[in-house]
């Protein structure tokens, strides 16, 4: 593989993904990790159903799925009798799949084996992590940015500069690379709501009601003084506490964080002597970090994930929320480095991410004073309504139709264009977790469909299994149009036409048939794949009209967004010039 051109900076969650994507783009990329050895806690264990979707077009979402659990009930005992549960809530919103949202259900999985997962799939693409080499400084120049590099190795530390064509930081909440930009990180850091989190073994009699379900969580104390809650992990016997609360001798935690110190706490919070703290595998305080980057780039270096952002846990967000980021700028980053598309595509970036961070750490926080608010519980409730997801009952600890990421959009972007609506239709970002039930625009995440009969497949591999759903068809390296035609394949000829004019491996093309359509016209027309529509979930997902004449293209991105509706030549290249440069 030809040398890196990107420098990725830390092997969290985010820069592990956003080198993924970029290997699976063919670009190589150097990552580079501070610390000496690979992460360890289960730190952001929640993997909402985008993500997934996310993970499922790098190929990593069954390996995801295998090693995690599924999300829990959290179980709450009584103050006075804590051997006695007083209520069981669902921490997740139940919401039913449907074709076009095949993943309503998230994963819990700890950061630490989520991201073992995420290197073995670098690893096998050639990729590698480098630990114990940081990165001390940056200067750009027209030309690119170059990187001052501290390795460590057995103890000796190498100095290096390096030049490459873009770093991007993801190198968590205190990251050096925005510190070098000189980015402020607005926001504020609260003593109210501050945790002491603990990663150990503990056995002893701990169970809810509902004996089968490993991963519930069990909830001790008074939440007015203080709590402890123990969350089981995918592995068997260890589990996930917090201690939180006025109460909580936060001091005694800090200064010791021994064994001893963390089982009084325990036993003290919980009233029980039965379980028992061993062999502790990360421990520290945390406390609420609500803050935003005023800008996500400057020049040609860039910052995602917690670099960006750090959000409360409470609305499970900061991991997804961090994927999003790099799954947006890698297939930007790849068709820039490979000059397919100038570098003004790279500004979308921002103009996409910030506004849906910004809401998101709207949505996070008002959880976050939902569960740490002592008085007025209700009125806390009021303020959140509008913005937060449904909250069943008292529903303090609820996850939402929001949280889940599904509907986010950025319809607003300077780069998707959509030829059925006047442009100030779709350029609000008002609501960029969107409204259950909308129609699809441009800038929405793109609907699967299964249900699909195979018509042609030219590249499909010899005795390959056939396609059958529009996710198994998008994939994170080009564009993917689908060219629906309601009367026939011919009539979409002038469309399929005007796509050729985009240079051989940038583009899909996926022809769409309605179930019972003629199919003249398929084999001379000259695309990658042809499907029938046999369940009509295809033209129903995306808000297209089976019986109507005129044919549409949908213009689906590398990171399985609408990148643009389009019904006549023009729209398509006005599209691919907002993107390519020229079409």
């Amino acid at each position: 593989m030809q040398s890196p051109k990107i420098l990725v900076v830390g092997a969290g969650p985010a820069g592990l993904a956003l080198a993924l994507s970029l290997l699976k783009n063919g670009v190589a990329v150097r990552i580079i990790e501070k610390d000496a050895r690979n992460h360890v806690g289960e730190r952001g264990p929640g993997v909402m159903p985008r993500t997934l979707e996310i993970e499922h077009f790098l190929g990593v979402a069954d390996d995801v799925r295998k090693a995690g659990m599924g999300m829990p009930t959290m179980h709450v005992f009584d103050p006075n009798d804590p051997y006695r549960v007083i209520k069981s809530q669902a921490m997740v919103e139940h919401v039913e799949e449907t074709p076009a949202f095949p993943v309503t259900h998230g994963v819990m999985l700890g950061q630490w084996r989520h991201q073992a997962i995420l290197r073995k799939h670098i690893e096998a693409l050639g990729g590698t992590v480098e630990l114990g080499t940081a990165l001390v400084g940056i200067e750009q120049d027209e030309s690119g940015a170059t990187a001052e590099i501290v390795r460590t190795v057995d103890g000796v530390q190498i100095e290096e500069k390096t030049k490459y064509a873009y770093i991007v930081g993801a190198d968590g909440a205190r990251s050096a690379v925005r510190k070098t930009l000189g980015l402020n990180f607005v926001g504020e850091t609260r003593e109210e709501g501050r945790m002491y989190i603990v990663d150990a073994r503990v056995d002893g009699a701990i169970e809810g009601p509902e004996k089968d379900k490993p991963e519930d969580i069990y909830l001790f104390g008074d939440r007015e003084k203080k709590i402890a809650s123990l969350r089981h992990t995918a592995e068997p016997g260890c589990f996930q506490m917090f201690f939180a609360g006025p109460d909580v001798d936060f001091a005694t935690l800090r200064a010791r964080g021994d064994q001893e110190v963390i089982q009084n706490q325990l036993n003290d919070i919980t009233q029980r002597t039965d379980m028992k703290i061993s062999d502790i595998t990360w421990h520290s305080e945390w406390r609420p970090n609500i803050r935003m980057a005023d800008r996500f780039h400057v020049g040609r270096v860039f910052i995602i994930g917690d670099a960006a952002h750090a959000h409360s846990p409470t609305g499970g967000q900061g991991l997804n929320s961090s994927i999003q980021d790099a799954f947006n700028l890698a297939w930007k980053l790849a068709l820039v480095v490979k000059e397919h598309a100038p570098p003004t595509l790279l500004d979308s970036y921002e103009v996409e991410r910030v506004p849906v961070i910004a809401a998101m750490l709207k949505l996070t926080t008002d959880l976050l004073d939902r569960i740490v608010s002592r008085v007025d519980t209700q009125q806390a409730l009021a303020r959140a309504e509008a913005s937060a997801a449904s909250v069943p009952d008292d529903g303090v600890f609820t996850r939402g139709w929001k949280l889940f990421q599904l509907d986010l959009n950025y319809r607003w972007s300077t780069i998707v264009r959509d030829e059925r609506y006047a442009a100030d239709a779709t350029d609000s970002t008002g609501d960029v977790y969107g409204v259950e039930g909308h129609d699809v625009r441009a800038g929405d995440r793109a609907p699967d469909a299964p249900g699909l009969t195979t018509l042609t497949a030219k590249d499909r591999a010899p005795r390959a299994a056939p396609v059958t759903r529009l996710f198994d068809v998008f994939t994170p390296s080009v564009h993917t149009a689908l060219v629906f035609a309601p009367r026939s394949a011919g009539a979409a000829q002038p469309l399929l036409d005007a796509l050729r004019g985009l240079q051989a491996g940038l583009l899909r093309t996926a022809l769409v048939l309605p179930a019972g359509a003629p199919r003249e016209g398929v084999p001379s027309a000259n695309v990658d794949l042809a499907f029938e529509d046999t369940e009509g979930h295809a033209f129903g997902g995306y808000g297209l009209d089976a019986t109507g004449d005129a044919p549409t293209v949908v213009l689906v991105r590398p990171d399985g967004m609408v990148g643009a509706f389009a019904r006549s030549a023009a729209g398509i290249k006005d599209y691919l010039s907002a993107v390519y440069g020229s079409a």
